[in-house]
């Protein structure tokens, strides 16, 4: 539960090749994150707006305020910036698959491994975590002032974790109220399976740096197998990670802060890189 340090990362791509790529061990998840007022500038719109594919565009013209528009086109640039920093694929050429609950994975006709992303995303803020071959799941919330705490946790959380929310002193509710809620949440999206595992069948235990799980028999899930972070990126927001290791070492979470500057340039160097590598290839096929 510690207070993240800003990071910016401007390092592009040196070489255009994937050794030029930045290393991703199977043993780490990465969680780059992105402040969406920060991206309000011309010079991202255009770019953003030029990395989206038919449906993407149509999904945000479709949105009817501006800053619900420029939330979609910071974690669509964010998503394949970051993913292009793993990958040798540009970033306006991933495509992506929603599984049978509808969250977003990497299309198969990718060459890109093992490596798996998820997503989240508040008003002001946005989270994509990478990974390689991990269950995992992010998720980030800002944490306004909640006028029905008590109605919320008794229809969402289990009964364990309403008796342990308050007997807390009124003023550490809220707090321990979006802890839990972004577990939660980021266990199930680790899972794949959003909403459709009911949110009272699991329970979270907190006891100090510690975070345990426990599972209604019907889940059929181990708790041993599972790893639990709780970030707070400032002190409006809370960020919780959820990683499935099967019982194995824990993963080593790295959590990275990205500037517009440093989004921009990913884009535009992956996109060199790219242009390089074909003059190169069809200079050596001449």
């Amino acid at each position: 539960m510690t207070m993240l340090q800003e990071e910016y990362v401007t390092e592009g791509f040196a070489v255009p090749k994937r050794t030029g790529l930045q290393p991703l061990p199977a043993d780490e998840v990465h969680v780059w994150y992105a402040w969406s007022a920060e991206f309000d500038t011309p010079a991202f719109r255009t770019a953003a707006l030029a990395l989206l594919s038919t449906e993407e565009r149509q999904r945000h013209d479709r949105y009817v305020f501006d800053y619900l528009k420029l939330e979609y086109l910071v974690t669509r640039a964010l998503c394949r910036g970051v993913l292009s920093r793993y990958a040798a694929t540009l970033p306006s050429e991933w495509t992506f698959v929603a599984n049978e609950y509808g969250r977003p994975e990497i299309a198969a006709i990718h060459d890109t491994g093992d490596l798996r992303f998820n997503l989240s995303n508040s008003r002001s803020l946005v989270a994509c975590l990478v990974g390689r071959e991990v269950d995992a799941g992010v998720d980030v919330e800002r944490c306004e002032r909640l006028t029905d705490i008590a109605g919320i946790a008794e229809h969402h959380f289990s009964p364990t974790e309403v008796e342990a929310l308050f007997a807390l002193p009124e003023s550490e509710r809220q707090n321990r109220f979006f802890q839990y809620w972004t577990l939660k949440e980021s266990y199930i999206k680790a899972r794949g399976m959003g909403l459709s595992i009911p949110l009272d069948q699991f329970s979270f235990a907190l006891d100090g740096d510690s975070i345990g799980i426990g599972f209604d028999p019907a889940l059929d899930d181990t708790p041993a197998h599972w790893q639990f972070e709780l970030h707070r990126p400032d002190e409006r927001h809370q960020m919780a990670v959820g990683l499935r290791h099967g019982g194995k070492a824990p993963f080593t979470v790295l959590l990275r802060a990205a500037s517009v500057e440093s989004v921009l340039e990913w884009i535009t160097a992956a996109r060199d890189a790219h242009d390089s590598m074909a003059s190169w290839r069809h200079t050596e096929s001449r």
